[in-house]
């Protein structure tokens, strides 16, 4: 289908015998290495992804100001510029998230004393950031997919044929959903972990779940506007958290040691903690960068994205609770998500356009 460059055979090792020099890490402790492999290649792709998905944000932002239609560039039209728009939202979301997940992982290893030349420190914390590491891969492939069927369109017919490299690019992303453990399994994963982090004692989900519930039973708090940049939106994603924590709390509490049999309810946590995730690191990065010199357009990114993310987490959550719930408890839990979300939605066809028409005027990813 793609990469037509690369060749892809199956290898047999049969009583393969390896020289002693040859040895990486301790005998029958391959496994930890090769998932710690995994765990970089993951984060890696990730990032690839999201370079993949800004140079196709190029190629759409130049052919749509230079194709006209009606005697004007397709670019002018507002579809179109809700195309170009959310290419950008999403691509900006996936790069914070990677700068964010690079940022820790190199703090981490640089507040651990250790031998530069000993990489097990480094391997160890590639280990404890294995969860970011699996929404890196899920999150940059979709996105990735998603700018690039979306390139295709706003080149139309032409999208379709050889001639323009669109086409190229979408048949040679598909595997990326693949590679390195299919999306399925990374879903599965990242609430998994969580799940067995818990239960090791390294995380305190319940008790965190069930001091949420107190609170969600309670009188609710009043809101206080303290004016800071993108309020609303650090107020939303407190909520998705939250809300995150509560299905995450119900599944544990329900399931116990089978929770791994519950695909899925944990493909909906996960996609939860996806968007969850993604749009505080949107945030975050939009909150640094205020007096920048795109200041502005990165809080009109980040503003997009928490606005949707909250229509997303809240469908997922939906989704979840009657599988694990009944009667009144679910409509217990249902009204705490309704006091969860209550944001107020915003005009997100404007500042799509604003990140368009920036794209258009620069000819590529603006950030």
């Amino acid at each position: 289908m793609g990469l037509h460059g690369s060749s892809t055979t199956p290898i047999v090792l049969q009583d393969v015998h390896v020289p002693a020099g040859n040895l990486i890490g301790e005998i029958g402790k391959g496994h930890k290495i090769a998932f710690n492999v995994l765990n970089f290649a993951r984060f890696k792709l990730g990032a690839m992804c999201g370079g993949g998905a800004q140079g196709a944000i190029g190629e759409a932002a130049t052919y749509a100001g230079q194709r006209k239609q009606f005697g004007q560039p397709i670019a002018s039209f507002g579809a179109i510029k809700h195309k170009l728009g959310e290419m950008i939202v999403r691509a900006y979301a996936i790069e914070s998230l990677n700068f964010r997940t690079a940022g820790m992982i190199d703090a981490r290893i640089a507040a651990t004393p250790h031998d530069p030349a000993d990489q097990s420190v480094a391997l160890a914390v590639l280990e404890e950031y294995a969860i970011e590491a699996s929404i890196a891969k899920v999150a940059g492939s979709e996105t990735m997919n998603y700018v690039l069927d979306e390139n295709i369109q706003v080149h139309g017919g032409n999208g379709y044929v050889r001639d323009y490299p669109a086409e190229r690019h979408y048949r040679d992303s598909r595997v990326n959903r693949i590679f390195e453990g299919t999306n399925e399994i990374n879903r599965l994963l990242i609430p998994g972990m969580l799940a067995r982090r818990a239960a090791k004692g390294e995380v305190a989900i319940i008790a965190a779940a069930q001091a949420l519930q107190g609170e969600l039973l309670g009188p609710p708090a009043v809101a206080v506007d303290d004016g800071s940049l993108l309020a609303d939106e650090e107020r939303a994603v407190r909520s998705f958290k939250k809300a995150t924590l509560m299905v995450l709390g119900l599944a544990m509490q329900t399931y116990r040691e089978k929770i791994a049999d519950q695909q899925e309810v944990l493909m909906h946590l996960a996609d939860m903690l996806i968007d969850t995730y993604s749009a505080e690191s949107a945030l975050l990065r939009a909150q640094a960068n205020v007096a920048g010199a795109n200041g502005s357009l990165q809080g009109d990114a980040a503003r997009v994205f928490v606005n949707d993310a909250a229509q997303r987490i809240d469908t997922a959550a939906r989704q979840a609770l009657p599988v694990m719930l009944d009667g009144d408890a679910l409509r217990t839990a249902v009204a705490a998500l309704r006091r969860l979300f209550k944001q107020m939605p915003v005009n997100t066809a404007l500042l799509r356009r604003r990140l368009a028409d920036a794209a258009v005027a620069r000819g590529g990813y603006i950030f």
